[in-house]
């Protein structure tokens, strides 16, 4: 190959992943990269997801965003009650609050270890999850009722496939904050991999269904109706560049 056919492109290693900026060269160090102090904080262990997913990268985006979902996942975590908290917004990021009451059932061992041990709360104090998609990444931090540090820390990214688009390669780092006697994370990771894995089994399936629904229909024919949604649906199409065919 003549090197006149060789591009090459910004790259930046970090958090155990490479980082390639496709873009223009000159706007490379214009782009806020990702900050992630839990990747290297020695309070918390870290699990990296791979996975290929057969579905719009949006799809992932609206999936994590909306907790309203979470009945999808009653077989491995039980009745689960959605309260939805707010949501903040700008130019190119959205963010919501969520809490949550358990409905039926009881706590699965895998989310009770990812979780940890509860510090003591007041009767004010609630459990509070926040995701935000900062354009093109996304995040998820739960914080137990009257913890100061999030029990989990989460962040993806979903990369696109094809020109199609119609499926994408999620990369993440997900952080659990380690228990307070050494060494008990390892005991503990097994059950919380077994856990984790069957949730994200269930969102894939869920997301692939989506996709299909679309090519069949052609087209989104769902009327949203939820305000986080319809603003982060907003948010990519604002921020999002379309790769022509």
């Amino acid at each position: 190959m003549k090197p006149n056919q060789v591009r090459s492109y910004p790259c930046r290693e970090a958090y155990g992943l490479v980082f390639v900026f496709p873009g223009d060269p000159d706007k490379a160090d214009m782009v806020t990269f990702p900050d992630l102090p839990g990747a290297s904080d020695p309070h918390y262990k870290t699990r990296y997801l791979d996975r290929r997913v057969n579905c719009h990268w949006s799809f992932m985006h609206e999936n994590l965003m909306d907790m309203n979902h979470q009945f999808l996942h009653r077989r491995l975590m039980g009745g689960i009650k959605t309260i939805f908290l707010g949501a903040r917004k700008g130019e190119n990021w959205i963010e919501a609050d969520y809490t949550f009451k358990r409905s039926s059932g009881s706590q699965p061992l895998g989310e009770k270890f990812m979780l940890g041990k509860r510090p003591d709360a007041t009767p004010e104090d609630r459990d509070l999850m926040t995701i935000r998609t900062e354009y093109p990444y996304q995040t998820l931090r739960f914080w137990t009722a009257g913890s100061e540090n999030p029990a989990l820390d989460l962040w993806n990214v979903y990369i696109p496939l094809d020109k199609a688009q119609k499926s994408n390669h999620t990369y993440g780092l997900m952080m659990i904050r380690r228990p307070s006697i050494p060494g008990l994370i390892n005991v503990l990771w097994p059950f919380i991999v077994w856990f984790t894995n069957g949730i994200f089994a269930e969102d894939r399936r869920i997301c692939e269904l989506e996709q299909a629904a679309y090519d069949r229909q052609g087209a989104d024919q769902n009327h949203e109706i939820f305000p986080a949604i319809r603003d982060l649906r907003k948010v990519i199409v604002n921020n999002g560049h379309p790769i022509e065919l």
